[in-house]
This record gives C-alpha cells, sequence and structure tokens, in this order.
C-alpha cells in the first residue's frame, strides 16, 4: 500500500467541517489566485484528456499563485484524473505539489490504495438510478484500504468523465446523503447552488462550467458562486454524519 504522504494536511478535517466549496477546471494563475481570495477550500485541475486539461507546470504556477496570495490559509489543490497509471498520478502528486485526487473513471476499491494522498471518489448515476443500487456501488470504496474522503456526486452525460454542466440528480444526493454524505457537483451556478445545498445538504460543492465564459473562467462568476454557496451554508444545519470523513 502507498504512504499516505505529509501533504494530505488537514483534508480530512476539512471535509468533516463540511461548506466546502470547490471551483475546479483553473487554467490561469489569475483564476485559481481569484477563487482563493474570494474563499474557496479546494482549486481543482483537470489532468485527463479534456478542454480544461493543464500541464503539470501550469498546475503548479496557479497553485503557488493562490497560495500566495492568502498565506493566511491553507488552499488544497486537487488533481482531477480519469483511470490514470497510479504512477502517472503519484508524479504528478508530486511535481505539482497537489493535496488530494478525485478520480473520475472506472478506477476500482483497489486502485485507491496505491495511490498515497486523500481520494475523491465520483460517481456519475444514470437516470433512474435508485438510492439503494448507489450506495451498494459506493461501499466496496468505503471498505477498501485508503477509502474516500468524499463521495461527488455529478450529473450524467453519455460519453463524458465530467465537466459538461449537466446537472446531477439532486434527490438521489439528498436520499444519498442520508446515508453517506455527498458532496455535490454538476450544473451548479451561482443563481442555483442556494437550492441546492438547502435540497441537498451536502458537504460541499463542486462547480466548473457554472463560473465560466464563452469557456473561460470569470473572476466575476468565481466570486458570486463563492458568496452565494457559503451565504447557503450559514443557513444550514450540519447532520450528524460527517465522522466518517475522520477516519
Amino acid at each position: 500500500m502507498a504512504e499516505i504522504v505529509h501533504l494530505s494536511g488537514s483534508l480530512p478535517r476539512l471535509f468533516a467541517r463540511g461548506a466546502v466549496v470547490k471551483i475546479c477546471g483553473l487554467r490561469e494563475p489569475v483564476h485559481a489566485q481569484a477563487a482563493a481570495v474570494a474563499g474557496a477550500d479546494l482549486l481543482g485541475f483537470i489532468f485527463a484528456p479534456a478542454r480544461r486539461q493543464v500541464t503539470t507546470e501550469v498546475a503548479r504556477a496557479c497553485i503557488e499563485a493562490a497560495r500566495s496570495a492568502v498565506p493566511e490559509r491553507e488552499v488544497h489543490a486537487i488533481g482531477v484524473f480519469v483511470d490514470a497509471a497510479p504512477g502517472e498520478i503519484r508524479k504528478i502528486v508530486r511535481e505539482a505539489d497537489l493535496n488530494a485526487v478525485q478520480l473520475h473513471g472506472s478506477e476500482s476499491p483497489e486502485f485507491l490504495r496505491h495511490i498515497g494522498v486523500p481520494v475523491i471518489k465520483t460517481f456519475r448515476p444514470r437516470p433512474g438510478t435508485t438510492t439503494e443500487t448507489l450506495i451498494a456501488t459506493i461501499d466496496p470504496y468505503r471498505e477498501a484500504p485508503n477509502p474516500p474522503k468524499a463521495i461527488l456526486l455529478d450529473g450524467f452525460a453519455a460519453g463524458a468523465a465530467g465537466g459538461t454542466g449537466a446537472r446531477a440528480d439532486w434527490s438521489l444526493a439528498a436520499s444519498l446523503n442520508l446515508a453517506e454524505g455527498v458532496f455535490l457537483g454538476g450544473g451548479l451556478d451561482s443563481q442555483n447552488v442556494a437550492a441546492a445545498i438547502r435540497m441537498v445538504r451536502p458537504v460541499g460543492v463542486d462547480v466548473s462550467s457554472g463560473v465560466e465564459t464563452d469557456g473561460v473562467k470569470d473572476i466575476a462568476r468565481i466570486e458570486g458562486f463563492v458568496q452565494a454557496a457559503r451565504l447557503a451554508f450559514q443557513h444550514e444545519d450540519r447532520l450528524p454524519f460527517v465522522a466518517h470523513f475522520l477516519a
């Protein structure tokens, strides 16, 4: 089993706290810096083949810019991968100075033991998926070595691993939340994130296309999303499901 290295930091405690805000698909230092200054907890960088894919060097420059902008607090950087080899993931984690990885592919529960840092595992349930079926799919990951520190529920779009703006099933996420606690992504923006938080009561929210204009990150939209999410989280009582994130 790969050793869990020091750069995992306080990520488990962050998920145990809840009210987490993640801005994903960052490609420019100025946008990463703006997200950190706005108060985002997690910054996401795509290393899988996709429109928002970045090199290790670009991601590192973004992360350094974000961390230097808010030296008084910890900014966590998340690398997003789809069915990449464990060795490739570990190499990018080291070179980009990532805190965790987000897996969007068909990675097995056993795969997680080889990563070496905390994992967020993404599920994109097809329309019609029941809560029971989804829980049965997630359970083997919870029982695996290096189990996920968070479960991200994303919107389903045929032939895509994420980042499409497809809206997640909020009703399914809400029912799953009672058993698991979820991180909600898929189709969120500053206009609907408060409604999503009220209905789902997630551990956190994840946005990419919802803070873009013409496919490019928009600082005003980043700031608006973080502000709307923070305000909504302040009005929600936390459910006692988050203790397992400290395990």
